[in-house]
């Protein structure tokens, strides 16, 4: 829960410095969310911990890249879809066991702008779709692996300024064991292009 929190701190503290260099500058978002009903394309680089106790038991502190599409419905809403692949690092539950769950999540969902001036500040989202989890153990003499596709949902809170954002998530990967499959992830997302 710590480390959720102070996530959360970063996030707000970074928000209120850009919040404020807004204020001083006339940054733009350079055509990328000024037209009403245009695909953003970007991509986001996040890190992520299992928080709930049997996931962490089997699984480690992970980091992955998503390429990301947003598609402005109105003022304040976009339809939003996150494809990527998230690595995660070993955990030992016993000695001499080495296990862990990468995922491959394909996400659809919303972005809502709470503070809407041009797309920017503050956000919330939601998102369900698939977990592709790989999972894999291993020994100093023998190896396993599986895949298995699950369901899963999503919420997060963040900020955007101007191609920029950053994002707070909380995802359950398997909606059919909700509290055994829960990960808090945060991340910066760059939008580099929009049509």
């Amino acid at each position: 829960m710590n480390k959720v929190i102070t996530t959360a701190a970063v996030i707000l503290c970074l928000a209120g410095a850009a919040n404020a260099g807004d204020s001083r500058t006339s940054h733009s978002r350079s055509n990328l969310a000024g037209t009403t009903h245009q695909i953003l394309v970007g991509v986001d680089v996040e890190s992520a911990i299992p928080l709930s106790s049997a996931y962490s038991n089997l699984n480690g502190p992970g980091a992955g890249a998503l390429l990301t599409i947003e598609y402005p419905l109105m003022e304040q809403l976009s339809l939003t879809g996150r494809v990527g692949f998230e690595y995660h690092f070993n955990a030992s539950p016993i000695a001499g066991l080495d296990t862990h769950v990468h995922a491959i999540p394909v996400l659809l969902g919303a972005r809502y702008y709470i503070m809407q001036q041009d797309r920017q500040g503050l956000f919330a989202a939601g998102e369900l779709g698939t977990f592709a989890l790989m999972s894999g153990a291993s020994t100093s003499t023998t190896s396993a692996s599986s895949t298995d596709m699950k369901f899963g949902v999503g919420a997060g809170v963040g900020y955007q300024w101007n191609q920029w954002d950053f994002r707070v998530n909380i995802h359950a990967h398997d909606v059919g064991n909700f509290g055994d499959f829960v990960m808090v992830s945060g991340g910066v997302g760059y939008q580099f292009a929009g049509f």
